[in-house]
């Protein structure tokens, strides 16, 4: 699964619903941060045996934290693990192998 997996309602705008996950999930707050932004989008289409299709169009936003405190919340953050992303862009393999959200 995708680390704050935010679902806009009608209305919403992706930053919006991704402001309210950050604080959701991670307990990141909107004054540890100025700069979220999409930097991507993709289409996702899967088909289930006997149970129907999920097809979302997903969005990949990028934020720079200023204060990297976390409270994450225990149901929906397992562990958490900080890596430079020059390592994780090096090594794309270590996304599937560490299963990274």
């Amino acid at each position: 699964d995708g680390t704050v997996a935010s679902h806009p309602v009608e209305g919403q705008s992706q930053e919006e619903a991704t402001r309210e996950r950050l604080e959701e999930e991670l307990g990141i707050t909107p004054d540890q941060y100025d700069d979220l932004e999409v930097t991507d989008r993709f289409e996702y289409k899967r088909y289930f045996e006997n149970a129907g299709v999920e097809h979302e169009v997903c969005a990949v936003l990028q934020v720079t934290l200023t204060d990297r405190s976390l409270d994450p919340n225990e149901e929906e953050v397992a562990g958490l693990m900080w890596v430079p992303y020059e390592r994780l862009h090096s090594n794309p393999e270590w996304y599937r192998q560490l299963r990274l959200c």
